[in-house]
């Protein structure tokens, strides 16, 4: 995320934070009608600006503070209802849970939030407007021709609130092409340029009229959160996935033992009560028991609740489909809760899984998508996961076009890996079990 960016998200959010003062201050006004405000105000300021801290990171969780959610669409007002909902549901598990500040809400709460509901609306609403009538657009050039491109295209058209703007699109260049470059802030050029000394020199002469130069994969990159593939070359991967976050790689091993044992114990009685409603609703065993394929291509068996008919896959492995007849009617439910997925805590204990990775696919699949995905291969560098980049930002693969996109989230995950990802991951992650499950 670049300056303006982040100036953007700063704007945003400090004015979030300001209407939720203003509307506690509201409420104790509409509330109390007395003069005594100012002890009101001093009694209830601690714990409603610890909660105010908490909305804030609800918002940024539920991607309120991404450029790309904030225009004024259906999905901004659906996603602001379900957001509304999930700070009402924090501040009632804040005052309640956690009695010790002596202050329960009840009546101000409510208040609380359908004032600042209405004006938070109300402001970021205009906000999205003023985000794309007011400010100057970044003016991009783009070289280039093929799918991501297209893509990357069609995306920032669509998406003005992002600050960018097509200006020019070509396919290739010459030696007149610095001199179409007027009006250009940003020259995105693909990597093919870089090994053609001609082209290059061009390129070069741009950098002393001010035009800033970015390749097509780390701006790709930086709009989508993602490698675009087209892009690749065996020494790109080198260097930024085969030999790094080695020692963020040997230390989650400890942590994830630790986590999966307490999470097997605390979590026993819900194991017990699903084993018995899958043994009750249909015959075979409630454990599904299915070969993987791990780090470095070895295979294991991965552990699931059954959430098919027994003998689902008569005629040999095939990609599963949405409103699946194989599936039973409680599995389907676990599939939508991911319930289904709670048993894979013994791989995680057996060292065969990590709680976040690339996910890991059958080895009928993986002979296929080695042969038809370039690079699929290195997702296998390091231990597939429960969750994932890939899993929290696309849906579930079905063919091998969406292989190809996942595997372009994959790469992301791989060249950026860490606990701060991996926590961001697995927040992510509960945010899309209760917002979107799938």
């Amino acid at each position: 995320m670049n300056g303006a960016s982040r100036l953007k998200i700063l704007i945003l959010g400090a004015g979030d934070l300001i209407l939720m003062y203003v509307s506690l201050v509201a409420t104790l006004v509409i509330r109390y009608r007395t003069g005594a405000y100012h002890e009101l105000v001093r009694y209830h300021l601690l714990p409603f600006s610890i909660l105010f801290v908490l909305w804030i990171v609800v918002f940024s969780f539920a991607g309120f503070y991404d450029l790309k959610n904030l225009k004024n669409s259906l999905a901004f007002k659906k996603g602001f209802s379900l957001l509304v909902l999930a700070i009402l549901l924090t501040g009632i598990l804040f005052f309640y849970a956690v009695p010790a500040f002596g202050v329960s809400p009840k009546t101000n709460l409510l208040l609380l939030i359908a004032i600042f509901g209405i004006d938070d609306y109300a402001w970021r609403h205009l906000y999205n407007i003023v985000l794309v009538t007011t400010m100057t657009p970044v003016d991009i050039t783009i070289i280039g021709a093929h799918r991501d491109i297209d893509a990357l295209v069609d995306y920032i058209r669509s998406n003005p609130q992002l600050g960018y703007r097509i200006g020019q699109w070509v396919e290739s260049i010459d030696g007149s092409f610095a001199d179409r470059l007027r009006h250009t802030d940003l020259l995105v050029i693909p990597d093919y340029i870089k090994r053609d000394r001609a082209l290059i020199k061009i390129i070069y002469n741009t950098m002393f009229r001010g035009i800033d130069v970015m390749d097509v994969s780390a701006f790709y990159e930086e709009i989508f959160g993602k490698i675009p593939i087209s892009e690749l070359e065996e020494s790109w991967l080198i260097e930024n996935v085969a030999a790094q976050h080695t020692l963020f790689d040997a230390g989650k091993r400890p942590v994830e033992l630790v986590a999966a044992v307490i999470a097997v114990l605390a979590l026993s009685p819900l194991f017990v009560a699903l084993y018995a409603a899958i043994r009750l609703t249909s015959s075979g065993s409630a454990i599904y028991r299915q070969e993987r394929v791990g780090r470095y291509e070895k295979r294991f068996v991965l552990y699931k609740f059954r959430t098919m008919v027994p003998d689902a896959e008569p005629a040999g492995p095939r990609w599963a489909q949405d409103d699946d007849r194989r599936v039973t009617a409680l599995g389907r439910l676990l599939r939508r809760t991911h319930l289904d997925e709670l048993p894979q805590m013994i791989n995680v204990i057996k060292g065969d899984l990590s709680f976040v990775g690339p996910r890991p696919e059958r080895p009928a699949f993986v002979e296929q998508l080695k042969k038809r995905v370039p690079y699929y291969e290195v997702r296998h560098l390091v231990k597939p996961g429960i969750t994932g980049w890939a899993q929290i930002n696309y849906r579930y693969a079905a063919s091998i076009h969406d292989t190809y996109e996942k595997l372009q989230y994959d790469i992301y995950y791989l060249k950026k890996r860490s606990l701060v990802f991996d926590v961001v991951i697995l927040l992510k992650t509960i945010k899309t079990l209760f917002i979107n499950p799938v």
